[in-house]
């Protein structure tokens, strides 16, 4: 990476800091790999949606289309487990790693085609993806992170790249038709990547570049009809009111990383002057704000209540408002660089500090929900057939001791269950009461009984212990109280 800051000549301006980049923009990086590894490492992909989405896998030993309009994406999440089903890997732990690399594999890989494309201006996609992504990105199985990640490259080569090279057009190719079935956010994104590739269609190019980029803005262009009739037809019909309500919510009650990004970005802003920069780089300031990125990133730790990855499900709405907004910033650097010249060391290095804040805050995120998978598996340890989350000590409270509890999610609970549990299984968790107050709810309730119990014999996953267990147990008969 040594030529992300190539050396300042001629008329340049003087950068505002001695050399601390490349090594914080280094060091962020790794950072931002380790906490993509250590999310696979702990099966947090199978947050949220991504138990089912794991499970599907399982069942049919294949791909499969989830959501027409982004099911591109989706055979990008499901692509290494198919792998591993194909070579015949049939443990379940081995395959929640496979399953885990296709959910965080987006980012790293456009990230490393930007490096590849125009290092010098590398600092960009790390702000995007420490503004956007690691703002939005807890629950690993979003389309929207990877319509934002593939956004990028598509813009490096279109922007930044000239002349235009084979491997360049196989990236550019390559990331639009990704984008093309990839969520509705295209909708917006698509047709203005679609006109900056028809402007270089249009430009002084080869004829064979100029084939390309006619193409590309095609399929960008395509990509705006699928997403309009993913928004008009959605999987689920509270997606798009989720959307909206997730921005004024954010507004209103940013959260923990939002509400720091947006001061990080006023220091960003602030740099434009000169003063105000050279107080920022001072070694006192700049001590306080290592001190900044150290709490920012332990927050998780420090106050388990407080974690709700929740509320970066509702911060999705970043992935398409930081690359339309930064596209302006790599417009600027394509066509009038001189402009950011003064401020380019000093958002290089923020930039960089983003990205380190952010990916601490994950790794501390997901170290709570690895512990909290432990937990799980200690209360199905515990006792055989139903365990019911609310009579437990970490349902009745918001955090027990140093252990955040907020990750549980209804509707997938019982496929996460079977997903941690031994392959004899002896027990699951009923999160019954979470949603509904002091009412059991008869759709969670029937997933439990076991008819209803998917075959996974091929995996070795045995039941009889868990049936013998609930064979006589009143939450599974016909005894269920009023359900709303």
């Amino acid at each position: 990476m040594k030529n992300l800051e190539p050396p300042i000549t001629g008329n340049s301006i003087k950068p505002d800091l001695p050399r601390p980049f490349p090594g914080l923009m280094i060091a962020a990086c790794l950072v931002f790999l380790l906490s993509l590894v250590f999310a696979v490492g702990t099966a947090r992909g199978l947050y949220d949606d991504g138990s089912h989405y794991f499970m599907r896998i399982l069942l049919t030993g294949g791909f499969n289309e989830m959501v027409y309009s982004r099911d591109y994406v989706d055979h990008l999440y499901q692509l290494p487990v198919v792998i591993a089903l194909k070579l015949g890997i049939t443990v379940i732990s081995q395959l929640q790693i496979a399953f885990g690399i296709g959910c965080f594999i987006a980012w790293p890989l456009t990230m490393g085609m930007c490096l590849w494309l125009a290092p010098r201006h590398f600092w960009l996609v790390v702000l995007a993806c420490g503004a956007g992504y690691l703002n939005a990105a807890y629950s690993a199985v979003a389309e929207h992170v990877v319509a934002h990640a593939f956004f990028w490259p598509v813009c490096f080569v279109i922007v930044f790249v000239r002349p235009l090279t084979p491997v360049a057009t196989a990236m550019l190719l390559g990331s639009a038709a990704m984008l093309l079935r990839s969520y509705e956010t295209m909708l917006f994104l698509g047709p203005v990547l679609a006109w900056l590739a028809f402007r270089r269609a249009g430009g002084e190019e080869k004829s064979w570049c100029r084939v390309v980029f006619l193409v590309a803005a095609l399929i960008l262009l395509a990509s705006a009809p699928v997403a309009l009739d993913g928004t008009l037809h959605p999987g689920h019909g509270s997606n798009a009111n989720s959307f909206k309500t997730g921005f004024f919510g954010v507004l209103v009650a940013p959260g923990w990383t939002i509400g720091w990004t947006m001061f990080w970005t006023a220091l960003m802003l602030a740099g434009w002057w000169p003063a105000v920069r050279q107080i920022i780089t001072h070694r006192l300031s700049l001590t306080v704000l290592a001190a900044v990125i150290l709490l920012w990133g332990a927050w998780p730790l420090l106050a388990p209540a407080d974690l709700d990855p929740y509320k970066q499900y509702e911060a999705r709405f970043l992935d398409l408002l930081v690359p339309l907004g930064l596209l302006g910033v790599a417009l600027i650097l394509a066509r009038r660089p001189a402009w950011l010249e003064a401020q380019r060391n000093y958002l290089v290095n923020l930039s960089a500090g983003l990205l380190l804040a952010q990916s601490l805050w994950h790794i501390a995120a997901t170290e709570q929900w690895r512990t909290y998978l432990n937990v799980w598996r200690g209360l199905m340890a515990a006792q055989p057939g139903l365990v019911r989350l609310m009579d437990t000590p970490y349902g009745k409270k918001p955090t027990v001791g140093w252990q955040a509890t907020r990750f549980v999610w209804v509707g997938d609970a019982r496929n996460l269950g079977l997903e941690i549990s031994p392959p004899k299984v002896k027990s699951l968790i009923l999160p019954d009461y979470i949603i509904y107050d002091n009412t059991v709810d008869r759709n969670v309730v029937k997933d439990f009984k076991p008819e209803n119990l998917p075959n996974l014999q091929r995996y070795g996953v045995d039941y009889r212990e868990y049936v013998q267990a609930v064979a006589h147990d009143p939450i599974l008969v016909d005894r269920l109280p009023q359900a709303k």
